[in-house]
Order: structure tokens, then C-alpha cells, then sequence
């Protein structure tokens, strides 16, 4: 993944955005916390997400997003498609080649419009990759989770609080042991996203402290004070 990469990949969610922004399409997943400067990671998919449960909108937007790809010169496959998911792979004629996906989710705060075009809100967008963290742990979860706190505008009480929020079944011994299993993640599995070994023990290291520190707590209650952490 490079510069170029990256690039297009704005510009392949730019163009999605044009019109579903009406239907209440907004750019999540970790092309949100791109664009509100938290990672500066390549992302390997575009996640566009409404809160309307319409089927009959939710159809016409995936329609949008087609043909507006379509007429910009890009191939679209409809991957998959139910009533309120969508996954499109698209394919540029340079060999550039990645998945829009499509779908419907919850969020606590409206959305935000940047360069790009509606963009899910910083606190969202945060909470959403901290929930993922806990229930997947992919190795790029991990890379996020770091870079989030490094950033320090949110506290580990609130990052916690934020998962909490958006998982019901959310349990801090759970999340211990996912911040833990960041010691499986080898180099080949995030050296794509620009990672060196050296920087990937350092996000090791303040992962698993992270996890000592919430294990040692006498309550499931979050740290309190300003998280530290990660490499971009």
C-alpha cells in the first residue's frame, strides 16, 4: 500500500459519498479516524454506514454508489447484497483493487463534514475500533487501538466506557485478554501497513501494560487519566 493507494482510495469514498449522504451515508470504520488525523495507516476497505432502516433507500443508495463508480470509470461487482448490507468490489483500471461495504449501525452523535464528505464524529468513530479491538482483535485493531491512545484526546476510562457503550455484552476481562493476545501478531502480519519490528514491541509492550493495568484494578471501573501509547 502507498501514497497513490491511499489517494485513489479517498477518492473512490468521495465519490461514493456524493449523493448517499442524503440517505444518512457516512464514512466509518478506520477510513473515519483517518480523516480526523488519529492513523495515518492505509486502510484496505471503505466502510460507508447509514442509521436509516429503509430498504427501499438503503436500494437506492447501493444504486448510487454503482452507477457513480461505474460512470468514474471504475468496474463494480456486487459481492453481496441483502437488504441493509452491500459489499462492492471495485477495480480501477490501473489494477487497483479493494471493497466498499455497505450497511446499517448505530451511532451516539451526529456526523461531521470533512474534505471527503460526511464523516462519522471522532467520538464514534473511536468508540467503534475500541468495540472491535474487544471483539475481534485483528491485527490492524491493535495498530488503531495504540495510535488512538497515543493521541491522548481521550482518557483509557472513557475509551473503555465508549466500547462498553456500543457492546452490551462489553466485560473488562474479556478486553484484558484481547489487549494481551497482541503479543500473537507477528510482523508479516502488519508490516503491509508500514510497521517496523521495533515499533511493533513498542506497541506490544504499551498494550499488554494497558491490560496489567486494567487487570489490576479492584473494580471493572477504566484507568482515569490521559491514555499514552502508540506508533502511527
Amino acid at each position: 500500500m502507498n501514497a497513490g493507494f491511499e489517494a485513489q482510495q479517498r477518492e473512490l469514498a468521495r465519490i461514493a459519498l456524493t449523493r448517499i449522504a442524503e440517505a444518512g451515508f457516512v464514512l466509518a470504520g478506520s477510513g473515519a479516524i483517518r480523516e480526523h488525523g488519529v492513523i495515518d495507516r492505509p486502510t484496505e476497505d471503505i466502510d460507508l454506514f447509514t442509521m436509516t432502516q429503509d430498504n427501499d433507500k438503503f436500494a437506492w443508495a447501493v444504486g448510487c454508489v454503482v452507477t457513480d463508480l461505474r460512470e468514474s470509470g471504475y468496474e463494480v461487482e456486487e459481492a453481496q447484497r441483502v437488504a441493509q448490507f452491500a459489499r462492492l468490489k471495485v477495480r480501477a483500471v490501473d489494477g487497483l483493487q479493494l471493497n466498499i461495504d455497505m450497511g446499517v449501525d448505530w451511532r451516539e452523535n451526529d456526523p461531521v463534514w470533512l474534505d471527503i464528505g460526511p464523516v462519522l464524529s471522532v467520538e464514534d468513530a473511536v468508540g467503534n475500533k475500541i468495540a472491535a479491538a474487544y471483539s475481534r482483535g485483528e491485527p490492524r485493531d491493535y495498530l488503531d487501538v495504540d495510535a488512538i491512545r497515543r493521541w491522548g484526546r481521550f482518557t483509557d476510562e472513557e475509551l473503555v466506557k465508549a466500547a462498553a457503550t456500543r457492546d452490551n455484552g462489553f466485560e473488562v476481562s474479556i478486553f484484558v485478554q484481547q489487549l494481551e493476545a497482541v503479543n500473537r501478531v507477528t510482523l508479516r502480519d502488519v508490516e503491509r501497513y508500514g510497521v517496523s519490528s521495533e515499533q511493533l514491541d513498542r506497541i506490544k509492550e504499551r498494550c499488554t501494560q494497558w491490560a496489567a493495568l486494567l487487570r489490576g484494578q479492584a473494580t471493572p471501573s477504566p484507568l482515569s487519566g490521559k491514555s499514552q501509547g502508540a506508533c502511527r
